[in-house]
């Protein structure tokens, strides 16, 4: 490696760390629908969750559902809201409709998603720290106010398990969690700084230390890996 392919990567690793550090921070501020305690108890929560021993025995469960009892939470957060962090955290790729359906008619459609999209940022970022052996960030403090709950507009039933906007021009990824978009904009942000690193991907343009096609290869195989839907 050449001194100057040296520098471009401490650089880019320099980039990532802030805008990890920035979403982490913006984690914690106060939501649409949540308060930024209760943010920042979820974010706990999905911590806790990976030690729970409810979510172990599932996990080794044919099913699920076929285990019963209370998570090991460390939170006030609700018995729904905490199920959903730890389920989301430690067995997404089982989560069913009837369940979730279950979570939303408790908390509201608008409280999952943004529960939910908290839970896969901070998943992110808590497990590009673990696959590097770097510590985890301690949690942000709790931003204060109180959330808006306001459902934007251009929003309805597409079809999914919750609400999205009706704007086709968008990927599904991105509209899975477009019922909050303060929130989702933080996905897309952590998205955009470990896949593409700027608008080059979307447009097709290439000039990576990676080619286009290893970058896709990767992506594939580590969302496979993590069962994702897409």
């Amino acid at each position: 490696m050449t001194l100057t392919e040296s520098e471009n990567y401490l650089k880019l690793g320099a980039q990532l760390t802030d805008t990890h550090e920035s979403i982490w921070q913006r984690l914690g501020a106060c939501g649409t629908w949540w308060t930024g305690a209760d943010r920042v108890a979820a974010m706990a929560e999905v911590r806790s969750a990976l030690q729970c021993n409810l979510c172990d025995k599932r996990s080794e469960a044919l099913s699920p559902m076929m285990v019963t009892g209370e998570h090991d939470s460390i939170s006030n957060l609700s018995p729904e809201a905490i199920d959903l962090v730890h389920r989301l955290t430690t067995d997404p790729g089982r989560l069913s409709k009837e369940w979730a359906l279950g979570i939303i008619e408790s908390i509201g459609e608008e409280a999952y998603v943004e529960l939910a999209t908290l839970v896969c940022v901070q998943y992110v970022i808590d497990s590009f720290a673990r696959s590097l052996d770097l510590p985890l960030r301690e949690l942000p403090a709790p931003g204060t106010g109180q959330p808006s709950r306001v459902r934007p507009e251009g929003v309805g039933d597409v079809g999914a398990w919750v609400s999205q906007t009706v704007d086709k021009t968008l990927a599904n990824v991105s509209r899975a969690g477009s019922l909050v978009p303060e929130t989702e904009s933080l996905w897309r942000e952590v998205v955009q700084a470990h896949y593409s690193r700027g608008p080059q991907f979307a447009e097709l343009v290439w000039d990576r230390e990676l080619s286009r096609p290893q970058v896709e290869l990767l992506a594939s195989t580590v969302s496979a890996l993590n069962e994702c839907f897409y």
